[in-house]
């Protein structure tokens, strides 16, 4: 075996067991069985379990919130490469999802366990911008932080479901098309409130 096929086999049996266990209950003992390698071979690449979940999720981490921020800005200028921008996000988020699972939803102990926070404050900064531009108020932002939560837990949902590559974006537009709507509907029903008390 040679070392990069070690390594490897070792990050792919780190993502099996955070998936299943979290990071603060996974098992060095249990990953280096996974891996078929001894635990003096994962010390041979990694100092300990923090650096080992480093190694695991920091370049999906780093690219999920580059693709939704690239995202969100097309969306807010109204540029023509918006849908594109969409489109590679959601297959990106597709391709990767077992990591991006494990930063939204198994990282509790490590210095990525705020991450689902800052997936949804790249998400939110769409929402307010659309919110702001179409005459939102202080009043109900609160209700918006409601919506980016909600729209979290969606993707959360989403992947953990034992879905294809093809049912993935499917479920990703899908998501994207009843946020539109949603959002929309809930605007026009802001309005008719704040004329109501005018």
């Amino acid at each position: 075996m040679t070392e990069s096929t070690a390594k490897n086999d070792l990050l792919e049996a780190a993502k099996a067991e955070f998936l299943e266990n979290g990071y603060e209950k996974a098992s060095l003992r249990k990953i280096c069985g996974r891996a078929g390698v001894t635990t003096g071979a994962l010390y041979f690449f990694f100092k300990n379990k923090s650096e080992l979940f480093e190694c695991l999720v920091k370049n999906t981490a780093e690219g999920l919130l580059y693709l939704i921020g690239r995202q969100t800005e097309a969306e807010v200028s109204g540029s023509a490469e918006s849908e594109k921008y969409q489109c590679q996000l959601n297959e990106f988020i597709c391709m990767n999802k077992e990591i991006i699972r494990i930063l939204l939803d198994k990282s509790s102990g490590t210095a990525y366990e705020s991450f689902s926070d800052k997936f949804g404050y790249a998400v939110s900064r769409g929402f307010f911008a659309f919110y702001n531009k179409f005459g939102g108020t202080e009043e109900y932002e609160d209700i918006m932080m409601l919506i980016v939560k909600m729209r979290v837990q969606g993707y959360i949902e989403m992947l953990k479901g034992d879905y294809d590559m093809d049912k993935m974006m499917k479920f990703s537009a899908l998501m994207e098309a009843y946020g539109d709507s949603g959002f929309q509907g809930m605007m026009k029903q802001f309005n008719n409130i704040t004329k109501g008390s005018d």
